[in-house]
């Protein structure tokens, strides 16, 4: 099981946006399908991690799941325990659909930064970015542990956790490229 899967987390309920953010679109793309080429670029296989309402928006043919029962609507921990319990892999590399300026130069930048860790994550001058990470298929366990004590902070996980920071300058020289969108493009 010498694999990467990628994991687009795309179930977020997109309050402060208004619509699901995974089906808005910049110049002329959707931004799960920019994402979904990002992460495609640099894994075996892709992922989509979504609610179950919005499922059969996505195109047939697509790998697209929901979160597992018991941990459904916990936050994007959620989504990358869903996905590493259902689809086994030796690592995982994650992005959220609200990150559509990540291309596949920075996932594949990404893969080869990435160290033995628990999970590497991104780290501007500004802000830590860790939904832009790479996960060890190891640490399912400890993660669906993590949620099940009702923990759904990103940053509290991967303080429990070997985690190292990627430094972003080393992805992308500008750190535009990593902005998550949180209200509408006009």
């Amino acid at each position: 099981m010498s694999r990467t899967v990628g994991i687009l987390l795309a179930g977020g309920l997109s309050s402060r946006f208004g619509s699901p953010k995974a089906f808005a679109e910049i110049d002329g793309r959707l931004f799960y399908e920019r994402v979904y080429q990002a992460l495609a670029a640099a894994c075996d296989q892709v992922v989509i991690v979504t609610r179950p309402e919005l499922i059969g928006r996505f195109p047939a043919g697509l790998d697209v799941i929901a979160d597992l029962p018991e941990v459904a609507g916990k936050g994007p921990l959620a989504g990358i325990c869903s996905a590493m319990e259902e689809r086994p892999a030796e690592r995982y590399l994650v992005l959220p659909c609200d990150m559509p300026f990540i291309g596949p130069n920075e996932t594949q930048a990404l893969m080869q930064l990435s160290s033995r860790a628990d999970v590497t994550a991104v780290q501007t001058a500004a802000e830590k970015i860790p939904l832009f990470s790479v996960w060890n298929g190891n640490s399912s366990q400890e993660l669906r542990k993590f949620i099940e004590f009702g923990n759904l902070s990103v940053f509290a996980f991967l303080e429990t956790i070997h985690t190292e920071w990627a430094v972003s300058s080393l992805i992308h020289k500008d750190p535009a490229v990593f902005q998550n969108i949180n209200t509408r493009i006009n």
